[in-house]
């Protein structure tokens, strides 16, 4: 079994800043939209998810 690491809140890990823009302004807008009540419960996302992938979404690629 692998051996566990203990945080060190003393000496954090730096904050690596590889992101795209595309991407940190997809953060953004998440948190602007968590920020205004504009969430789904985990159940709803269960039930919709199917809907949001497509089957070639979610084929094995060869």
């Amino acid at each position: 079994m692998a051996k566990s690491k203990k945080f060190d809140l003393e000496n954090p890990a730096p904050i690596v800043d590889d992101e795209d823009e595309e991407t940190l302004a997809a953060i953004d807008e998440g948190l602007r939209d968590a920020e205004t009540g504009r969430t789904v419960p985990a159940e709803e996302v269960r039930r919709l998810l199917p809907k949001w992938t497509t089957a070639s979404s979610t084929r094995k690629k060869r």
